[in-house]
């Protein structure tokens, strides 16, 4: 008799291209059958997730409405780290549904897209790419209000594994690196990423460019309002890969039209998509990404290696790599 373990449907709740559910089917293994969405509605959603087994969650959150239709659900595997805003652990949690992450892949896309909007933000990248796409020829007009990073100050608002990845790739451009962070680290791992802790205030103040890598949580929902954003050196740069609300994004856009700040790179918002133009597209100090931080091709394979061996570990009734305790 077969002790095999028996198959496992598994629905990738992330909407896209067949090039995306491609690079996701690639790294399934035997005895996984990957259920993927054509429009991405919450009707096609509601069906799909009805004899789902596992759910692979990203960007569209996988709230209670989505968990008590899935009547076979026992696995929730987040495509990053940030669950707390897009899985509702508490519709989880009383049905005793598993749930874990993967960090893999997420901590050097999101370190080497910040490293990039700080660069882009100092040099107004995406205003002058598209000015020269106009036509337009802006070679020294720039020049009286451009930086370069290595030798700035640069502040990390939580150093976790995204924010350490960063410290090391900092450590190229010499800058003075603080961090601010509800844990202490170690005294020799603060030698090996040259950085120091700072308090949130002190932080902001000295900062040439302050980078946002926390989760949200009440505690740090709005973190960055009118009050912080005043505590920041006149001219520095905010670059937010963290999550959206994060930041108020009207005391932010106040902030750039008084000048205060010097600009920002911003790859999540308060809603997302923004319902149309997003006011922040007004300012030439800011570049803007679509939520694309860890969005390579290296990362999600990683990323899918791992979630899927982590299925197949499941599905065998074997211990989960990265779980998350929900209580």
């Amino acid at each position: 008799m077969s002790t095999e373990a028996p198959p496992v449907k598994v629905l990738y709740f992330n909407h896209g291209g067949q090039d995306l559910y491609d690079l996701v089917k690639s790294s399934a293994k035997p005895g996984i059958e990957i259920v993927t969405l054509e429009t991405g509605s919450v009707e096609e959603r509601l069906a799909k997730i009805a004899d789902a087994d596992a759910v692979i969650v990203g960007s569209f959150a996988l709230e209670r409405p989505f968990i008590d239709a899935a009547r076979r659900l026992r696995l929730v595997h987040h495509q990053g780290v940030g669950y707390h805003d897009t899985v509702d652990t508490a519709a989880l949690r009383e049905r005793q549904i598993a749930l874990a992450i993967a960090p893999g892949g997420t901590s050097i896309g999101v370190a080497e897209h910040t490293i990039m909007l700080m660069l882009a933000v100092g040099k107004r990248l995406a205003f002058v790419d598209a000015e020269m796409r106009r036509g337009k020829w802006h070679t020294n007009d720039l020049r009286a209000e451009s930086h370069q990073l290595t030798g700035a100050t640069v502040g990390i608002v939580g150093l976790g594994r995204i924010g350490k990845e960063l410290a090391r790739m900092l450590t190229v451009f010499r800058t003075t690196t603080l961090y601010h962070d509800i844990l202490e680290m170690p005294a020799d791992l603060e030698r090996e990423l040259k950085v120091k802790r700072a308090s949130f205030d002190e932080l902001l103040g000295k900062s040439d460019v302050v980078t946002l890598h926390v989760p949200l949580t009440k505690q740090t929902h709005h973190m960055i309002d009118t009050a912080a954003l005043k505590k920041m050196k006149r001219g520095a740069y905010l670059i937010n890969n963290a999550r959206g609300p994060v930041v108020s994004e009207a005391a932010l856009i106040e902030a750039l039209k008084s000048g205060h700040l010097g600009g920002a790179g911003m790859d999540t918002y308060e809603v997302e998509p923004p319902p149309g133009v997003t006011p922040l597209a007004q300012f030439r100090n800011v570049v803007l990404t679509p939520h694309h931080a860890p969005g390579t091709i290296e990362a999600m394979k990683l990323k899918m290696d791992d979630i899927f061996a982590n299925i197949d570990r499941f599905r065998r009734g074997e211990a989960l790599v990265d779980r998350i305790e929900l209580g």
